[in-house]
């Protein structure tokens, strides 16, 4: 009655061990489970991240349209002003006033000139801006996520080894179990 007592608390123990291992396995499921729940998060920020910076890019793409469109109008005044010049040099060839006013039309058009070209510098200047910054905050969000990633799988490697000695651990304490029910059971022991 002994022997048959003790192999069934044998049996009992290896029955929790293995009970055991099998919670410690939900319980690691479960963590990685929450553990896929935040890296979803964190891409949903990413991704919001990006259309915020794709709205930025169509912002700057819709400036520079219009920066474009004050161009085509610089050229129609441009375009105007000799039209003016010419006409005025046809009515009054020789009158003083209208090499005056020539003068003047010319400083514009210098002026209009040099005011295009600070406009065209200064919006390359800003997209250029934009492109770093872009640039930069993805670097940034990337190189977090690398690192959080890096330390998962890092503590996650260090629980799967020990989840597997202690595997081990039980199959080679339920290999013992077989042998000594056997040994007793052929009355060896």
């Amino acid at each position: 009655m002994d022997a048959f007592m003790d192999k069934l608390a044998q049996k009992l123990t290896a029955q929790e061990m293995i009970k055991a291992n099998a919670a410690a396995d939900a319980a690691e499921m479960n963590r990685l489970k929450n553990q896929v729940a935040q890296y979803e998060g964190l891409l949903r920020e990413l991704k919001e991240i990006s259309n915020k910076n794709a709205q930025t890019a169509d912002n700057v793409n819709k400036l520079a349209a219009e920066s474009l469109t004050r161009l085509e109008n610089t050229d129609k005044v441009t375009q105007l002003i000799e039209e003016s010049i010419t006409k005025i040099k046809q009515m009054q060839h020789n009158d003083q006033s209208v090499q005056l006013l020539e003068e003047k039309l010319a400083e514009l058009k210098t002026a209009i000139e040099a005011l295009l070209a600070e406009l065209t510098e200064h919006v390359h200047k800003e997209n250029v801006k934009v492109y770093r910054n872009v640039q930069a905050v993805i670097v940034e969000e990337v190189a977090k996520q690398n690192d959080m990633l890096h330390k998962s799988l890092s503590g996650n490697a260090v629980k799967i080894n020990a989840i597997f000695g202690i595997s081990i651990a039980a199959l080679l304490t339920a290999a013992a179990g077989v042998v000594f029910q056997i040994l007793t059971y052929l009355h060896i022991i």
